[in-house]
This record gives structure tokens, C-alpha cells and sequence, in this order.
């Protein structure tokens, strides 16, 4: 068959609980997803696979609509989150325009949180939640020889007759290491980069799948399992791609140092190899350790990602973070002394912030702790969450508000946030103080100052410090 996996353009996603000014430079980074995919399809050798970046490319719906008609495939492939729906539809309904005959099938988080929602709009033959790699495979041989996959497990699909079967549910694949590496250079690598990034060049890596945590706010698939690859099969995967010229590497794992002792074998051998590549992770607070982050700054890791959340033990206590503010200062020590820059994560509008005190709170560990970057967004209970249900229960969340907009996407749908304190006006406007108070300070300031390197660091340093103001 021929297939075209598609990452649609960014037309009508709905609003970010970050202030807009503050987000205005996004990241640009390679579809992992669909990169997974057509390399296992390319090991299957059965089928010819495109994928199409309409993000890189800067293309809009009609330009992918050319794109579609031209190479007339016989299924489109897409990928997305739940902020991309309106989109994602939008390709769908093109593409049916061009040909009913052409199968639509969907994957990606916004199916794996919503599946049975996914298949009431008609411009979808069928969807894949979770990991998707063998079941679309499969998927893929049943309709070239013209069968219908009831067979396939781990997958929803339209029948001839009309109507939505869903097969039992696949397991969680557990070798990663069989996975072959995505190919990256069937896309122009060389236009994916990071905002925070040191060089031009960036992509991302996935390391582990699955999270063992259970943050009440998360909805990430397979929360309670994790499943991991090997050093030596990561390190691999990071040398192809210094290979390929490419300067700067996103470990996306939602937590990429569970084990410590894998760390520190990826990073010996990172040093054996004597690799020369900058990256980066996301950690989890609590496992950090003298020891790992020395070993990660010597393999040429520059920057950790650290979700905090919250600056109050009330706050991690509700959001289930098995932390307390007293570990969150030990560890930024220790962080602080590595040279290794930070970002990290907080969230304004949680169920104990009560006054605008509560807020203030988190404002000013964020303060305290220094780290390079801090990110503040409102809290948004999304569906499947511990924090939604509890919402719902209380009557602060409406059940229905969510359903509404899976059923009848609009681009001017707004997240729900948690009203019982704040209203979201305010909450906005909370959000805003954060990025002024935590940015617009004299050690900040030379701070980002003393890092500008080059005249395009300079535009976007200047960028980022207008937008704040501006708040």
C-alpha cells in the first residue's frame, strides 16, 4: 500500500494556558511517532511510506491537500494531541474530499485518551491508541489484501456495514530494543531545533516509554508501567545521529533517569565512545543525585528538565508527587553546583492555592530555587486524571465541557481550569505575575545577558525579554 503519515499543520489548536506573548517561539522538533512507524514499515519492506511534516514545512491545509492529490495514496496517517483536533479533522475531511476511497487512520495521544470519541466522526475509517508500531503494520496487510483487521489486536476500525469494532486490547511492546531507530534523514533533519538549544541542529530521543509515577494531574499513557531500552542500544541511536551533523539531542522521556544505574552505563558509554554531542532530559526530583549528575555533565548532557509543580508541601502532596519542598531545595543544590543549566516546571491554579498568598508561594520557590529557566502554566484537569475526577465529583468541573468539544471541535474552545478560588481571568493574570516576578530581576536579567553568544541569541533573548515585559 501507499501511505502518507502526516503531522498536520498548527492552524486552529486551542489555546495554551501559557501567556501567548511567552509562547510565541515554540520548538521545532522531528514527529517521533510517525518516525517509529515508517521505520519499522521500512524493516517489513511490504509497504512505500511518506511522511509529511506540515510544521517544518510551514504548510497549511491547502498545501498538504496538494500534497495528498499529487501523491494519491491509498491511506493518510495522522498523529496529534487532543489542542489539535480541529486540525487533525480538518485534514480528514480534505482528504475524504480528494477520495472517499482513500483510508483515513489515526494514532498518536489524542487517540489514546479519547478513542471511542475519535471514531463517532465519520471522516475516520480507524485509530490506533497507544504504541502503534506493529498493530498499524498489521493493520496495513490486512486492507492490501483487502481483509478487514479484526484479527489485529489493539485497534478501533469502521466495518463495511458501518460499524466500530474494537478488538482486545495489545500489550505494551516490552523489547524496545528490537525497535528499529527512526530514520531521520527521510525528513530534512535540518530544520528541527530547539529554543533552548546551544546549536542549530536538534532532535528528539526516546530512551523508555511508560512513567512508574502517578502525578494527579497526569494523564500520560501506561502511567504504572515503564519499560526501558538498554545504554548501549541509546547510545547507539546517538551516534547515528551525530553522524547525521545533528548538535543537540531532547531525551523525551516523561522521566528519563527511574534508574539510576542506566544512567550512569549511558554515560560511561558515551565517554568510551568518546561521542561529542550535547543532550538533554527530563528528570525526576527526587533520583537526582551527586553522583549521576556529575556523571551526566562529564557524557555532555547540558540541561535538565525538572517538574516541581508546586512550591508549597500542601501543593505536592495533592498533585502526588511523593516530594516535599525540603528534598526539591537539597537536590537544586546539587543541580545548582553542576554548571548544568535548568528549566523548571510549576503550576499556578492548583486545588490548595486558596488566596493569592497560596501563589505567591510557588512564585517565590521558584525564585529561591534559581534555576536557569522557569516555565509557569495554569493547571489544566484533563480527562483520565486523578484531579479531574475529583473536580467532577465536586461539581468545580463540568463532565460534559470536554465531551462537548470531542464531539464538536472548535478552535475557541477553553480548557477547563480549577475555579473554586480563582476565576481563569485571574488565573491568567497570576500566570503572567509569575514569568514577570521570576524574569524581570537584575540577577536574571545579566544572567541571560552573560549567555548571548551570537546576534541571533541576542534577537531571541530580546524576543523572549519583550514578551515578558509586555505581560
Amino acid at each position: 500500500m501507499k501511505v502518507l503519515l502526516v503531522n498536520p499543520p498548527r492552524e486552529h489548536s486551542i489555546s495554551s494556558e501559557v501567556p501567548t506573548s511567552v509562547n510565541a517561539e515554540v520548538n521545532t522538533m522531528p514527529p517521533l511517532g510517525l518516525l517509529y512507524l515508517e521505520a519499522w514499515l521500512a524493516s517489513q519492506e511490504r509497504h512505500q511510506v511518506r511522511i509529511l511534516d506540515c510544521l517544518a514545512e510551514g504548510w497549511d491545509g491547502a498545501r498538504l491537500e496538494e500534497e495528498v492529490r499529487r501523491e494519491a495514496p491509498d491511506l493518510v496517517g495522522l498523529t496529534g494531541h487532543t489542542h489539535d483536533l480541529v486540525d487533525m479533522l480538518e485534514v480528514s475531511r480534505r482528504v475524504k474530499a480528494l477520495s472517499p476511497e482513500i483510508a483515513v487512520w489515526w494514532g498518536g495521544p489524542h487517540v489514546s485518551d479519547f478513542p471511542s470519541q475519535t471514531m463517532r466522526h465519520p471522516e475516520v475509517d480507524g485509530c490506533i491508541p497507544d504504541e502503534g508500531e506493529q498493530a498499524f503494520a498489521e493493520v496495513l496487510d490486512c486492507l492490501a489484501d483487502g481483509r478487514e483487521p479484526h484479527q489485529v489486536a489493539g485497534v478501533l476500525f469502521r466495518s463495511r456495514r458501518g460499524e466500530v469494532i474494537q478488538t482486545p486490547r495489545r500489550a505494551p511492546i516490552r523489547a524496545l530494543n528490537t525497535l528499529p531507530f527512526p530514520r531521520r534523514s527521510v525528513l530534512d533533519y535540518r530544520k528541527y531545533s530547539y529554543v533552548l538549544g546551544s546549536r542549530a541542529i536538534a532532535t528528539s530521543l526516546l530512551t523508555s516509554r511508560g512513567c512508574p509515577y502517578h502525578c494527579s494531574f497526569c494523564n500520560t499513557p501506561g502511567r504504572g508501567s515503564w519499560r526501558s531500552r538498554s545504554a548501549h542500544n541509546v547510545v547507539d541511536e546517538m551516534e547515528q545521529c551525530a553522524e547525521l551533523g545533528i548538535h543537540e539531542i531532547y531525551m523525551v522521556d516523561d522521566t528519563f533517569n527511574v534508574q539510576p544505574e542506566r544512567t550512569l552505563a549511558m554515560c560511561e558509554e558515551i565517554r568510551r565512545r568518546n561521542l561529542r554531542v550535547n543532550w538533554n532530559f527530563r528528570a525526576r526530583v527526587n533520583l537526582i543525585t551527586p553522583e549521576t549528575v556529575q556523571a551526566v555533565r562529564q557524557a555532555g548532557c547540558t540541561r535538565v528538565h525538572v517538574g516541581v509543580e508546586s512550591g508549597t508541601d500542601e501543593g505536592l502532596k495533592i498533585l502526588n508527587k511523593n516530594l516535599d519542598t525540603a528534598q526539591v531545595r537539597q537536590k537544586f543544590r546539587i543541580l545548582n553546583d553542576s554548571g548544568l543549566t535548568t528549566v523548571c516546571y510549576f503550576m499556578i491554579g492548583c486545588p490548595h492555592e486558596r488566596t493569592r498568598d497560596d501563589v505567591l508561594a510557588t512564585i517565590d520557590f521558584a525564585r529561591e530555587l534559581d534555576p536557569d529557566y522557569a516555565l509557569f502554566g495554569v493547571l489544566t484537569p484533563y480527562p483520565r486524571t486523578a484531579l479531574y475526577e475529583e473536580g467532577v465529583r465536586r461539581g468545580i468541573l463540568d463532565p460534559g465541557h470536554w465531551e462537548r468539544f470531542l464531539l464538536e471541535p472548535r478552535s475557541d474552545f477553553r480548557p477547563q481550569v480549577w475555579t473554586e478560588f480563582f476565576t481563569p481571568e485571574e488565573l491568567g493574570e497570576l500566570c503572567e505575575l509569575a514569568f514577570k516576578r521570576f524574569y524581570l530581576r537584575p540577577r536574571q536579567m545579566l544572567r541571560k545577558l552573560l549567555e548571548i553568544r551570537n546576534f541571533q541569541d541576542l534577537s531571541r533573548k530580546l524576543k523572549a525579554g519583550w514578551g515578558i515585559a509586555k505581560l
